[in-house]
């Protein structure tokens, strides 16, 4: 079956992108397999008209927004592999074979936590990595900053604009810039450079810190330093050029090295950010791909 455009994802970059491609009668293909990085989201907040939504309810309510439209369909399946014949994308699931002019990659990013034992326990419910996300539900509370490296004193920053009382914890890693030291000694705000053996709480809403001296420090939030990627398998038969830190290299139309492949949302800055800002992305470069279609075909 022969698509106008197959989008592999169906967060909001995705499902933004195929409204706009709805709208411009393109035939389209969502394949999303509905595990988004967000789903220990209990609510999410930035957007206007949608503040302190639920991310399921944000999801579904953008799928029926989808579904007035008679060009785009949702498919719920893994992507296996896609791979480029020609001009032609070929994308496989488990059961079916589809194909493609364009191509768009919203899947969003892989995520990784610190190492440290029950983090999930608490991650989306008392422990965050956004400030502008979550720091308004977490003001005026003790929290814990669990960062290294020199990424350290600006989460401080921020995060001193929500609560006046701070603690750093750098799990294990003993190396702090003297600069920054300087800083949050002077600022009064203390440093644990201890592994964290676990995180103590009941029912996702963390209490304390036990580190691995068996000392434990009191905390009310916390806000981690997490990892994320986009190295999915199903990219691997195409040759698509990264940069250092492995973001993909794309044009100012989101296109990649591999011509009719395009990404957008978290999967294309490489970074996790908020739904309005997916959304957005979403629906700018599909606009960019459908206008590239009407230039060729006209």
């Amino acid at each position: 079956m022969y698509y106008d455009v197959i989008i592999i994802g169906g967060g909001p970059a995705g499902l933004n992108a195929a409204l706009n491609f709805g709208r411009g009668m393109k035939r389209t293909l969502i394949i999303d397999e509905d595990k988004p990085r967000n789903r220990v989201t209990q609510l999410s907040h930035g957007f206007l008209t949608q503040d302190g939504i639920k991310p399921t309810v944000f999801k579904r309510k953008a799928k029926a927004d989808v579904a007035k439209y008679k060009d785009v369909t949702y498919l719920e399946a893994h992507v296996k592999q896609i791979e480029k014949i020609d001009k032609t994308f070929i994308v496989r699931t488990q059961a079916q074979t589809f194909n493609a002019r364009q191509v768009l990659i919203a899947t969003g990013l892989r995520e990784y936590g610190p190492y440290i034992t029950n983090f999930n326990d608490f991650y989306g419910q008392s422990i965050f990595y956004c400030p502008w996300c979550d720091g308004y539900e977490m003001r005026n509370k003790k929290l814990a900053i669990i960062f290294s490296g020199e990424s350290l004193l600006h989460m401080v920053k921020l995060l001193s604009n929500f609560s006046q009382d701070l603690v750093v914890f750098t799990n294990g890693e003993k190396e702090i810039l003297e600069a920054d030291k300087t800083i949050l000694n002077n600022k009064g705000i203390n440093i644990y450079t201890e592994p964290i053996a676990q995180l103590i709480g009941n029912n996702g809403y963390i209490s304390g810190i036990e580190l691995i001296d068996e000392q434990i420090i009191a905390v009310e939030g916390a806000f981690a330093k997490m990892q994320w990627n986009t190295q999915f398998d199903f990219l691997n038969q195409l040759s698509i050029t990264r940069d250092e830190d492995g973001k993909f290299e794309t044009n100012i139309y989101g296109e990649t090295s591999v011509e009719g492949l395009y990404v957008a949302g978290e999967a294309k800055n490489n970074f996790a950010g908020q739904l309005l800002d997916s959304a957005a992305d979403g629906g700018m470069i599909a606009k960019m791909m459908m206008m590239k279609q009407i230039e060729e075909d006209f």
